[in-house]
């Protein structure tokens, strides 16, 4: 009887662990965010702690921005893909301006995968390209996530930066803003890891348009990191 025992505690043990170790390999698709107030306080807060913390002014939100960014996280859950061109070809800078912001500087980040603000925060800050967006000669944010059940990545999120003369915050107030007129519009590419979840996570390359005074120049840095995870075990390739 004891020998039956043990042979059945045995197998309870392998059982858990095997549903254990698969567990791991499966992605998260449930939704994290059902609507745009669940999530958009905690981007925003998110975005002024890390600006904060180099000593740069925070950023407001901006409803303009906001439709832009939304129109192109719908998009791209709608259509299974991660691009900063839209499914009809629309461009960053064409969005933003679609939704009626006048911009002299815009720029933008998006990435798949991520199940909430702190992991795609988190990415995108440990990305340079993506960084030097967030912390850029910005003073409004809009921010979007949209999700599906299908496909590979489930969650997507994009953020639009932009600096105007004429538009205001969400809350009235007016941004303080530099007054910087450089032009310049960079590609980064970031394909994060796996998760020990087993999500599938990717940020693509960031984009930067400005526009004023003066001439506009265009400088483009191609970059990826490619993540590879077996269970916990991750490895990053960057080129």
């Amino acid at each position: 009887m004891l020998t039956t025992f043990f042979y059945v505690f045995s197998f309870f043990l392998f059982a858990t662990a095997s549903a254990s170790n698969e567990n791991l390999r499966q992605p998260r698709r449930l939704q994290t965010y059902t609507q745009p107030a669940d999530y958009v306080g905690l981007m925003l807060e998110r975005v002024n702690l890390e600006r904060e913390a180099q000593g740069l002014p925070t950023l407001c939100s901006n409803s303009k921005l906001q439709a832009a960014a939304q129109r192109h996280s719908d998009d791209q859950a709608a259509n299974d893909f991660m691009n900063h061109t839209g499914s009809d070809g629309s461009s960053m800078s064409q969005r933003v301006t679609d939704a009626g912001y006048d911009w002299r500087g815009v720029a933008e980040n998006v990435a798949a995968g991520q199940v909430d603000v702190t992991e795609v925060m988190d990415a995108w800050m440990n990305s340079e390209g993506h960084r030097h967006n967030i912390l850029g000669d910005y003073t409004m944010l809009g921010t979007a996530y949209a999700y599906t059940s299908d496909g590979l990545y489930n969650h997507f999120w994009t953020q639009d930066f932009g600096r105007s003369d004429t538009e205001q915050c969400d809350d009235g107030s007016t941004p303080v803003d530099s007054g910087a007129t450089s032009s310049s519009d960079q590609t980064q590419s970031f394909q994060p890891n796996s998760s020990s979840s087993g999500d599938n996570v990717m940020s693509a390359p960031n984009r930067r348009e400005s526009r004023g005074t003066s001439a506009s120049s265009t400088t483009t840095l191609p970059g990826v990191l490619v993540a590879l995870a077996i269970i916990n075990t991750a490895v990053l390739l960057l080129a």
